[in-house]
C-alpha cells in the first residue's frame, strides 16, 4: 500500500529535535521519503494521503514486558491457573488488539502457560489476528520460589534448566525468561536461582542467538543475574548502587514495569483492600522508584514495559507507563525514546522499527497533542499504522 502522511509534527526518536512540519512517504510498508511537503519529489496515482496538520507523528511504541494470555486485575497470577489453553488463546487475541490500537506495534511476551505466546506471535506475524509484532519467551522457567509452581516449568538443577531453555528454543521462542528472585512466607526476598544455574541459562540462550530476561525483585538475585550476563532485569524493584554500576558496565537493560504497583495501588484502594496490604504495595512502590532513579542517574539503559496481564496492569494502557517514568525522574523525551528506540534495541529489531527513518518499516502513531511537553498526550491516539497499513 502507498501512503503519505502530510504536514505532521514529527518526533522521529533518533535523538534529534522535533520537526514542526514534515511529510512521510510510505511505499509497500516501507518509509521511502521524509521531508517538507512542498519538497516531496514524487507522487503516486494510487496512494492514500492523510492530512496530519496539528497532529504529532511518532514511531510505533514497544512494550517490552507483556503477558497477552492474562487480563490483569488483582490476583492475576492465581487467576491464570484456572484457564484452559483455549481460554488463554481467546484472551490473547483480544488483548493483542487492545495493545495494538493503543499504539503498541511491537512487544515482548515474557511468559505464558503452555507456551501459547509463541503461537500468538506466529499468528500476529502472519496477519491472522491483529496485534503487535511479538517476540515470545514461551513458558516461564524457574527453580522453586518465584511463581506459583503450577504456572511454570519448575526445574531443580542447573543441568535441567539448560535442557528447559533448549526446549523453549525448539518450540520457537524468541527470547528466554527465567525467575531469579522470590519472597518467602515472611515476605523476605531471596535469590531463587544459583549463580551456576544463571550461568547455564545465559550460556544456553546466547549460544542460540537469543537474549534472556530475568524476573528480579530482590537485591541479591538481581546482582547475581547481572553478573551472570542476563540481558534485561525485569521489574528491578530492589537494585542497589553496586548493582546499578555493574549494569552500566555490562550494558544490562532495566525494564522497570512501574505500572505493576501503580495499578495494584489504584485497584486496592477502589476495592477496599486492607491497610496492611496497601502498605506492602506502598513499600514496593517506594523501592521501585528509588531503584529506577538510581539506575537512571547512573545511565542504565531503561526500556519501557507494563507487565500487563502478569500483574494488575491491563492491556491497552501503555501510555500510563510513560507517565510514571516521567513522574519518577525521566524527561518526556527520554521516556518516549525508552518506549521506541531503546526498546527496539533491547528486542533486537532496531534495524526495522523504533525510529522514523527512511528504509524502516512504517510502524507509526499519530497523536493529538505533544508527548514531549505532556506525556499524557499519548493517550490521544488519532491513528495507528503497522507496516504502512492503517489499523486505527
Amino acid at each position: 500500500m502507498n501512503l503519505v502522511i502530510k504536514n505532521a509534527r514529527l518526533i522521529d526518536c533518533t535523538g534529534g529535535a522535533p520537526v514542526p512540519s514534515a511529510s512521510v512517504q510510505i511505499d509497500k510498508g516501507i518509509i521511502t521519503w521524509i521531508g517538507e511537503e512542498t519538497a516531496r519529489p514524487f507522487k503516486h496515482t494510487h496512494q492514500e494521503e492523510i492530512e496530519a496538520r496539528g497532529l504529532t507523528l511518532i514511531p510505533g511504541m514497544i512494550d517490552c514486558h507483556e503477558h497477552f494470555t492474562g487480563d490483569g486485575g488483582l490476583g492475576p497470577m492465581n487467576n491464570l491457573l484456572n484457564d484452559t489453553p483455549e481460554t488463554f488463546t481467546m484472551k490473547a487475541i483480544g488483548n493483542c488488539k487492545r495493545a495494538l490500537i493503543s499504539g503498541v506495534t511491537s512487544a515482548r511476551d515474557v511468559g505464558a502457560r503452555y507456551a501459547i505466546n509463541i503461537l500468538i506471535a506466529k499468528e500476529t506475524a502472519s496477519g491472522a489476528i491483529p496485534g503487535p509484532r511479538i517476540i515470545a519467551a514461551g513458558e516461564w522457567l524457574q527453580m522453586p520460589g518465584t511463581w506459583p509452581p503450577a504456572l511454570t516449568q519448575r526445574i531443580e538443577t542447573a543441568e535441567d534448566l539448560g535442557a528447559a531453555v533448549r526446549k523453549q528454543i525448539d518450540k520457537g521462542a524468541g527470547l528466554i525468561k527465567i525467575g531469579a528472585t522470590g519472597f518467602d512466607a515472611n515476605r523476605e526476598q531471596f535469590a531463587s536461582m544459583s549463580p551456576e544455574a544463571l550461568g547455564v541459562a545465559v550460556h544456553t540462550a546466547h549460544a542460540a542467538g537469543l537474549t534472556i530476561a530475568a524476573h528480579c525483585v530482590g537485591f541479591e538475585g538481581t546482582k547475581n543475574s547481572v553478573e551472570a550476563g542476563i540481558d534485561s532485569i525485569e521489574h528491578g524493584t530492589f537494585i542497589d548502587e553496586e548493582t546499578v554500576q555493574l549494569m552500566v558496565e555490562k550494558g544490562t537493560y532495566l525494564v522497570p514495569t512501574l505500572s505493576t504497583w501503580d495499578a495494584r495501588l489504584r485497584l486496592s484502594k477502589e476495592l477496599g483492600v486492607s491497610k496492611k496490604e496497601i502498605g506492602e504495595v506502598e513499600h514496593l512502590k517506594e523501592n521501585s522508584q528509588a531503584s529506577f532513579r538510581r539506575a537512571h542517574k547512573a545511565g542504565v539503559r531503561i526500556a519501557a514495559g507494563t507487565d500487563a496481564g502478569g500483574s494488575p496492569a491491563r492491556h491497552g494502557f501503555f501510555p500510563r507507563e510513560i507517565e510514571l517514568m516521567v513522574e519518577t525522574g525521566m524527561s518526556p523525551v527520554e521516556a518516549l525514546e525508552s518506549a521506541t528506540r531503546v526498546a527496539a534495541d533491547l528486542l533486537g529489531i532496531q534495524r526495522h522499527v523504533g525510529t522514523i527513518e527512511v528504509n524502516k518499516q512504517a510502524d507509526l502513531v499519530l497523536i493529538d497533542g505533544d508527548p514531549h511537553s505532556d506525556p499524557s498526550a499519548l493517550r490521544n491516539v488519532w491513528a495507528v499504522f503497522q507496516n504502512g497499513i492503517r489499523i486505527r
